[in-house]
C-alpha cells in the first residue's frame, strides 16, 4: 500500500514494486488523497497537518520567495506557501497528483519527473526555500543525503534552506521502539529517518541540521549549507 502520507516519487532502489506499478499506483490514489482522513489509522499519518503547518512556519517564507516543493502530489504543502504570495514550483512522477495540484495551484511551474532523474530545464535555478512532505522516507539515508547535499550546492540560493517533513523519529532506539509498537503497520521497503543518524551523515556531507518532533511519528527538519550564516 501507498506511505501514510507519501507524494508521488520513484526511489529507483530495486524494491518489488518497479517503476510502472508505482507510477499506476500513485496516479490511482491522487483521485482520492484528499478525500481521505490524514490521521485515519495512526502510525504512520498521525499529525499529517501539524507536519505541513510545522514545515511552513519553520521555512519563515517571505511573500514573492521562490519555493520549489519535491514531490508536490496534489499541493497541500505547497498551498501554505502560496497563500503567502511565494511563487511555487513543484516536481512529481504522478500525472495525476500533479493534474490536482493544478487545480490548486494555478500559477505554479509544475514538472513532471523523477527526484533522481534529470530535471526539466525550467528548474535549472535557485530557490529561495526547497520544502517536502512525506517523500524523502522512499529513500535510504546515503541517496537522502546526496539530494540534500546537491540541492544546498545547485538549488539552494544564498541565505536560504531546506524544510523536510516526513515520518521520523528523534534517535534510532526511538526509531527501533516505534518499528517494534508498529510492526504490523511498518512499511519494510520505505526508510523512515532517525535524527540523530541523519545529522551524523549531514554533517559528514557539509550540511547543518535542526530536527523538530511534531507528533509520534513526524517530525521537521532544516538543513542549511554548514558555511551559511
Amino acid at each position: 500500500s501507498p506511505p501514510g502520507a507519501g507524494l508521488a516519487l520513484c526511489a529507483h532502489r530495486g524494491t518489488r514494486m518497479d517503476r510502472e506499478e508505482r507510477v499506476r499506483l500513485f496516479d490511482d490514489w491522487a483521485k482520492r488523497y484528499d478525500q481521505s482522513d490524514p490521521e485515519e489509522g495512526g502510525f504512520p499519518r498521525a499529525g499529517y497537518e501539524r507536519v505541513l503547518d510545522e514545515i511552513a512556519r519553520t521555512a519563515e517564507a517571505e511573500s514573492d520567495m521562490s519555493v520549489l516543493d519535491l514531490g508536490i502530489g496534489t499541493g497541500n504543502l505547497a498551498a501554505r506557501f502560496s497563500a503567502l504570495g511565494c511563487r511555487i514550483w513543484g516536481i512529481d512522477f504522478s500525472r495525476e497528483m500533479l493534474l490536482r495540484a493544478r487545480e490548486k495551484l494555478p500559477l505554479a511551474v509544475l514538472s513532471q519527473a523523477d527526484l533522481l532523474d534529470e530535471w526539466p530545464a525550467e528548474l535549472a535555478r535557485r530557490f529561495d526555500r526547497i520544502v517536502s512532505a512525506y517523500v524523502l522516507h522512499e529513500f535510504d539515508l546515503p541517496a537522502k543525503v546526496n539530494l540534500l547535499r546537491k540541492l544546498a550546492e545547485d538549488q539552494l540560493a544564498p541565505g536560504g534552506c531546506i524544510v523536510v517533513g516526513d515520518v521520523a523519529f528523534p534517535t534510532s532506539q526511538a526509531q527501533n521502539l516505534a518499528h517494534e509498537t508498529w510492526a504490523g503497520l511498518w512499511d519494510e521497503e520505505e526508510h523512515y529517518w532517525s535524527a540523530d543518524e541523519t545529522a551524523d551523515a549531514c554533517r559528514a556531507a557539509g550540511l547543518r541540521v535542526m530536527y523538530e518532533q511534531v507528533s509520534i511519528c513526524g517530525g521537521v527538519f532544516t538543513f542549511r549549507p554548514a558555511h551559511s550564516p
